[in-house]
């Protein structure tokens, strides 16, 4: 190729390019900036409802755990009571 068909090629790829930038108008920010807003609205509830949901079932896991060691820890003081009240009564 010939310089002077290179150079008229790109300065065409520059005119082509110009013309692109362009045509972005307010409008067309317009309208990105809405979608992006109708998704964010879309689909920040959801987000914000699962991380919720994930940090009570966290809570929740926690108390059952303390729970269930609050039940075993009754069952060993009702044993420890009932030894003692055996203890009382045949000493007695």
């Amino acid at each position: 190729m010939k310089t002077a068909e290179r150079e008229l090629l790109l300065s065409e790829v520059n005119e082509v390019l110009i013309q692109r930038d362009e045509n972005v108008t307010i409008s067309f920010v317009i309208t990105i900036v809405t979608g992006i807003m109708l998704i964010l609205f879309l689909f920040l509830p959801k987000i914000y409802l699962s991380n919720n949901i994930y940090k009570n079932s966290i809570q929740i896991e926690k108390l059952y755990k303390d729970y269930l060691s609050l039940q075993d820890e009754n069952k060993i003081l009702k044993l420890k009571i009932a030894q003692l009240k055996y203890k009382n009564g045949v000493t007695h």
